[in-house]
Order: C-alpha cells, then sequence, then structure tokens
C-alpha cells in the first residue's frame, strides 16, 4: 500500500463512517478498485483509520460523553442496553469476515442501506423532544438490534441506527447524538477483537505496510471524519437525508452491475 493509496482510503473512511452510507462497504469498494486481494488480510489498516474516526467522536461529543459517567446515568445504562445485541455476533465473526471477502453482494447491501433511510424519512416522525429519562428503556435495545443488523458490508451502521430511532419517534438530531454514543463502544469491541485475533495469527501471514501509510490513514480519516461529523450534524437540522437515498440507491445499482 502506497501512501498515496493509504490517504484515498482515509479520506474514504473518514467520510463514511458518519455519513450514512457505510464505511465498511465504501473501503471494501475502493481497495477493489484499487487491486487489492484478500481484503480481510488489510484489517490493521482499517482498525488504524476506525482510531482516527473515533478520535473525532470523542471531539465533537466530548461533553455527552463526560455527562454518561457524571449527570446522565440513565443514558450511560442506555448506551450499554443498545450495545448487548452486538454480543452474540462473536460466535459469528468466521462467517461474517467472510462478507467482506465478497464485494459482488455490495450492490444489494447498499440498496438496503437505502431503504432503511427511506423507511426512517417516510415513516418516521419526532413526536417529542425524547430527553434520556423519558425514553422507553424498548427504544436502546431496538436501535441496537438495528446496529447489530449494520456489520453486513454496505448497510451503514449509523443509517440503520438513525433510521430506527426516527421510526421510533425520535427527532434527527437526538437520533444522530445517540447513534454516535452508541458507536463508542461498538468501534472499541471490534478493535478489540480484532486486535486479539491478529495477536493469534501468524505475523508472516499480514501484508507488510509501513509506517508512513499507517500514520497518513490515521491523520486523514480523523481530520475528515472531524469535518464530516460536524457537517452531517448541520445537514440533519435541515432533515436532507434524502440526498443519501439517492446515493446509495446509485451507488447500490451501479455496484451490481460493475462487481458482477
Amino acid at each position: 500500500m502506497t501512501s498515496i493509496e493509504a490517504i484515498i482510503l482515509g479520506i474514504i473512511q473518514g467520510l463514511t463512517e458518519f455519513l450514512p452510507v457505510s464505511s465498511s462497504g465504501h473501503l471494501i469498494l475502493a481497495q477493489k478498485l484499487l487491486g487489492m486481494e484478500n481484503l480481510h488480510d488489510y484489517v490493521v489498516f482499517d482498525l488504524v483509520c476506525h482510531l482516527g474516526t473515533l478520535l473525532a467522536i470523542f471531539f465533537v461529543f466530548y461533553r455527552s460523553i463526560i455527562s454518561l459517567f457524571t449527570e446522565q446515568r440513565r443514558l450511560f445504562w442506555q448506551v450499554c442496553l443498545g450495545t448487548l445485541p452486538l454480543f452474540p455476533l462473536v460466535l459469528a465473526i468466521k462467517p461474517i469476515k467472510e462478507l467482506f471477502n465478497q464485494p459482488e453482494n455490495l450492490g444489494f447491501f447498499f440498496l438496503i442501506t437505502a431503504f432503511l433511510l427511506w423507511c426512517g424519512i417516510r415513516f418516521g416522525k419526532a413526536k417529542e423532544e425524547k430527553m434520556p429519562e423519558t425514553r422507553p428503556w424498548r427504544d436502546p435495545l431496538v436501535i441496537g438490534l438495528f446496529q447489530a443488523f449494520a456489520i453486513v458490508p454496505g448497510v451503514s451502521r449509523s443509517g440503520s441506527t438513525t433510521a430506527a430511532a426516527r421510526l421510533l419517534g425520535w427527532s434527527y438530531e437526538e437520533a444522530l447524538r445517540f447513534s454516535f454514543l452508541l458507536a463508542i463502544p461498538a468501534i472499541l469491541g471490534g478493535i478489540s477483537i480484532e486486535l486479539l485475533q491478529l495477536f493469534l495469527k501468524a505475523e508472516s501471514a499480514l501484508p507488510q505496510i509501513g509506517l508512513v501509510p499507517y500514520a497518513a490513514g490515521f491523520v486523514t480519516s480523523f481530520a475528515v471524519g472531524l469535518g464530516a461529523l460536524t457537517w452531517l450534524l448541520r445537514l440533519a437540522a435541515k432533515e436532507k437525508f434524502i440526498y443519501f437515498v439517492w446515493y446509495c440507491l446509485f451507488l447500490g445499482l451501479a455496484s451490481l452491475i460493475l462487481l458482477r
């Protein structure tokens, strides 16, 4: 992997981690177009890019994160509840990872993302501002189930969780805020599992990537992710998510044609 390729992938990760268009699907698509084979072997680079976008979440939501442990303990337990559906997926790690090496299926999953976003727009309507102390405990669990489904590459995590929250009557702003708080344990958990598997894996089985591409991917994903997250929060206030529906629809159809 060259530094230019690392920067390209870092930009893609930074943009698509927060926009409801599936970062994993875009990374696989980009790596395939760049001629990389055995995509699951680039997991270390992907983890570095995810750390960059995770740092962007801490920068934007640091007040909300601090309040989880001080003022809003109920919100803390809601985030924990929303994370629970991810745990059974640990037992299915191998078949899930196989999906990451099958880019020909990305088109179907991009179309699923478009459908979920459309449902959130068409049938979702904020009934009232749902503060953490007034939310039913069912809501975080339902949103967590949608997040678990988004483990599939091409299905957007932020898109599916935001759509679920909208269907439950949340506003876009509170749906996105909860979605990205929910992303913190999800990303940290995924990184921990991958690092454990890498520790048990022969080092020679991994492609040799220099330190500069890793640094380029991390810095780029953080900087671009910070801008993308800030822009998305502004866009949510205007309820312009229909743009992402059309984008995922076009990308899904294009992927079905090009990759098959």
